[in-house]
């Protein structure tokens, strides 16, 4: 025959189960998910709603992702200045800028 100690656990078993099942239930249906796009919409956002310029943001100050981003800075930093001294001979000598940007050359756009 089951002791009485082993009835106890069972019921507690069944108890916990059912206490679960009926969360699970709740979150089912209509009300259910307009209850929770409501408590959703009242949190602050989490990255994965995150769009845009606010996404950007905090993928930058994102730990893992520093490296990659003095990289970058580093990148547009030498882009930036090898453009400035970008001079108007060296224009007029490139193949691509004389072809589609500068003005004096025949049939250019």
């Amino acid at each position: 025959m089951v002791s009485q100690a082993e009835v106890a656990e069972i019921n507690t078993y069944f108890r916990n189960r059912m206490a679960e099942s009926k969360k699970i239930w709740s979150t089912r249906g209509k009300e259910a998910r307009v209850a929770t796009l409501a408590a959703r919409a009242a949190a602050p956002p989490s990255w994965r709603q995150l769009k845009g310029m606010p996404l950007m943001l905090h993928e930058i100050g994102h730990v893992g992702n520093r490296p990659f981003m003095v990289g970058f800075g580093v990148s547009a930093i030498i882009a930036l200045w090898v453009q400035t001294k970008f001079t108007d001979e060296m224009r007029e000598g490139s193949p691509y800028w004389s072809q589609f940007h500068l003005k004096k050359a025949p049939g250019g756009h």
